[in-house]
């Protein structure tokens, strides 16, 4: 007996009827002998890397080298390194430059980056070795402010104490006296309302609770930077700013976008004109789920402005010794740091004649050259394209229509730190800018998962597995809607596009229709690509033989 009479004697024969028919790949190979092509695959691309040669301006090289260097010190990949390096870094154009898209848009500085990493990644390391340029300014920011703050307190105190027994003689003044007191009382009230609190710019926390964050922004002229590698930083971002059970996140939001924050709390009020908070948070992957399962920060756009980056991990193949940072490059990051935290923005505590006051200056606008604007034209022309009902960004239309803002925002500090003192985004600057936008837009989908897919792609994924996972080789449109089980889809209507997907990506093969009989026309069938069950070149039952064309 030949090897094909051979596996057709080993056929277990089913009711077509009922399940899907499942038989030998010598079957397959007998029932259909034209060449199959090879399928398409579903799952989504890996996410990109950053090209640091296009992602970053010529005129900022050694940042390039600093970032490749940080990677290789710490062992870490690359990209790991400049999206954090970039956020910690629009800390400091925060509140102090905007950059103007159009007449009536403009974007203010933040960025928002939760990078993931695995445990023993070392993710503390990096942070502190990024962050610690920052933590050196706001030292030396204290020394420089400390004994102008502690006279001008001093003097505060003393008003609030001649205020406050100046009240006391009114209290028990004769009628000669009333009007004197009353005018002192009113002449200390008037100077005391001159002498808000001040204090020294602390703009780093690992709190991100929406109170610590409001007395924060409150006390540094509005803005505030969460630096962040505790495993618990979903929870601080999905959970701790739940108050009685139903999130606040008005301030975070109204803090991405600069919009005005007004607060009434027993005691004081506490207004914010346009607040701004930076976040550069390098936590487990884990920690983030909370955040992607509260429907809140999902259905308000919390997760949208999320820069979500999972770049390889370099665990298991580190050297042992790698080399040290080079000094230079150490130096020139916290010189570039030093730079854009000590422009000046408003609301930040300085000094000047009289002591310590807070600055009155506004924000300087960049806007875009013309050679900017057609690159940022062309970022936004492809977007909207693409997150339109059948576009392949629809299911992350909330992050890409959000992206070219974002894109906008690291031109803004990437431009600063070539330049403090820049009034013009350069076409350079905005045409590596617009190549972290495949970056982002790929990492983004990559962690949502299935979430970031459309509803055809996903029980497309899901209906190809189970036809893997139980050897199905032919089925009609009916047994493949059994085969989703567990109640996946409710009609037959869902299942249409996730079939019509399978069939362009030639993971399917509709069967001719058999010959015409009275009564209602049978549903069309489907055969499986053998490179379904049988991938690359396989052996198949009784050693029959599958390439990935199927024959």
């Amino acid at each position: 007996m030949n090897p094909i009479s051979a596996a057709v004697c080993e056929i277990d024969f089913v009711d077509d009827t009922q399940t899907p028919q499942i038989i030998t790949a010598a079957q397959a190979l007998a029932e259909d002998a034209s060449p199959w092509p090879p399928p398409r695959p579903l799952s989504r691309p890996a996410a990109p890397g950053l090209d640091y040669s296009k992602a970053i301006p010529s005129r900022l090289a050694p940042l390039r080298d600093f970032c490749a260097a940080v990677g290789e010190a710490l062992q870490v990949h690359p990209d790991l390194v400049a999206p954090l390096g970039i956020a910690l870094a629009s800390l400091g154009t925060s509140r102090a430059l905007e950059v103007e898209l159009s007449p009536q848009w403009r974007e203010t500085g933040p960025l928002w980056v939760c990078a993931l990493a695995e445990p023993g990644e070392r993710k503390s390391a990096l942070l502190g070795l990024l962050a610690k340029p920052l933590h050196a300014w706001q030292a030396e920011q204290r020394d420089y402010l400390r004994h102008a703050l502690a006279e001008y307190e001093e003097r505060r105190r003393s008003t609030e104490a001649r205020l406050s027994g100046t009240r006391a003689k009114l209290a028990k003044a004769k009628p000669g006296e009333l009007r004197a007191l009353e005018s002192q009382a009113l002449e200390l009230a008037a100077s005391l309302e001159g002498m808000p609190p001040l204090a020294a710019p602390e703009l780093v926390t690992s709190n991100a609770t929406p109170e610590a964050v409001r007395d924060l922004l409150t006390r540094n002229g509005e803005k505030v930077g969460i630096v962040s590698a505790e495993t618990d930083a979903g929870q601080l971002l999905g959970g701790r700013y739940a108050k009685n059970g139903a999130a606040n996140i008005d301030l975070f939001l109204a803090a991405f976008t600069g919009d005005p924050c007004p607060s009434h709390r027993i005691g004081r009020d506490m207004p914010l004109a346009r607040p701004a908070l930076a976040m550069a948070l390098c936590v487990q992957p884990q920690a983030l789920a909370d955040v992607l399962r509260d429907p809140v920060a999902r259905g308000r756009g919390f997760v949208d402005r999320l820069c979500l980056i999972h770049p390889p991990s370099r665990m298991g193949s580190r050297s042992l010794h790698p080399a040290s940072v080079p000094p230079a490059l150490v130096e020139w990051w916290g010189a570039n740091i030093r730079r854009l935290l000590d422009l000046r923005w408003p609301g930040r505590v300085t000094l000047d004649a009289t002591g310590p006051v807070r600055c009155e200056v506004g924000p300087r606008v960049l806007r875009l050259t013309p050679e900017a604007s057609d690159a940022f034209d062309a970022l936004r022309l492809d977007l909207e394209s693409r997150i339109g009902e059948t576009g392949d960004l629809r299911p992350v239309s909330g992050f890409a229509s959000k992206l070219p803002g974002v894109v906008a925002r690291i031109a803004l500090v990437m431009q600063a730190m070539q330049d403090p003192s820049a009034e013009r985004i350069t076409g350079e600057t905005m045409r590596a800018a617009c190549e972290w936008a495949p970056f982002l837009l790929g990492h983004f989908r990559s962690i949502l998962g299935d979430a970031g897919d459309g509803d055809a792609v996903r029980i497309a994924r899901r209906l190809l597995a189970a036809i893997k996972r139980h050897r199905v080789t032919e089925l009609s449109a009916k047994e493949a809607f059994d085969l989703l089980d567990g109640g996946a889809l409710q009609t037959m209507e869902e299942l249409h596009p996730a079939l019509d997907l399978l069939l362009d990506k030639n993971w399917l093969r509709e069967l001719p229709p058999p010959q015409p009989r009275p009564g209602r026309p049978p549903s069309p069938r489907f055969t499986v690509n053998p490179a379904a069950l049988y991938p690359s070149e396989t052996t198949g039952p009784n050693g029959a033989k599958f390439d990935q064309a199927g024959v």
